[in-house]
């Protein structure tokens, strides 16, 4: 059954099984931006991406509408990174930063919680903010709603309301495939696989991961 809450939903959100997850996230953000980058995380949710990015040397602020989020990542990891974490209660429709503040904007699994006009609005703010954006986000091959209000679109879709925002998408990728995927040769799920082989990600994946440039 659904749960009601984002923070029931992530109370048991550990890096562990983030890492593992959001793999072909990071590495998309790793492969186009050198720690040292400021990098901002809206809906950063239980923080663990922000905290992954931290400590590989970026400097990350993380930012959530809902403070109680905000105040367990910041009670939950506490120094101890080496690079640098700013965890912030803001609402991503309405970013107090100037234009082109962060070289980066990032979220998953944020968006398809939205109806199309917030989608618009967010990625508007986000192209503001930064010149680039990367976020991953549930396709239509996804089968479960873990939240209970996901919206799963189709990449046509996705791609009109990136360029209603203003933006391009530079490329995309696939991940979190099927389990009956992993009877393909090994090498289709690794970095180079990602990276040389990503049609196959497309074609297969349940989300995509969108690495798109704003016009600013």
């Amino acid at each position: 059954m659904p749960v009601k809450t984002w923070d029931e939903f992530l109370q048991d959100d550990s890096l562990f099984d983030n890492a593992i997850r959001l793999r072909y996230f990071i590495w998309t953000i790793n492969r186009r931006f050198k720690p040292g980058s400021n990098v901002l995380e809206v809906g950063c949710g239980s923080g663990t991406t922000s905290v992954m990015l931290a400590d590989q040397g970026y400097n990350v602020t993380a930012v959530d509408v809902n403070k109680s989020l905000i105040d367990r990542i910041q009670e939950r990891y506490r120094g101890g990174l080496s690079g640098s974490l700013n965890v912030m209660h803001h609402d991503m429709f309405a970013l107090p930063w100037e234009s082109l503040s962060f070289d980066l904007t990032i979220h998953q699994g944020v968006l398809e919680h939205f109806d199309d006009q917030s989608i618009v609005r967010a990625l508007q703010e986000q192209g503001r903010v930064s010149r680039w954006i990367i976020f991953d986000v549930p396709n239509q091959r996804k089968q479960t709603k873990p939240f209970g209000d996901e919206r799963f679109l189709s990449f046509p879709h996705w791609q009109s309301l990136i360029h209603q925002a203003g933006l391009t998408i530079d490329a995309y990728y696939g991940r979190d495939f099927s389990r009956w995927t992993y009877i393909m040769p090994h090498g289709l799920f690794t970095r180079f696989g990602l990276e040389r082989l990503s049609s196959f990600g497309r074609a297969f994946g349940q989300s995509y991961v969108f690495v798109c440039k704003s016009g600013e």
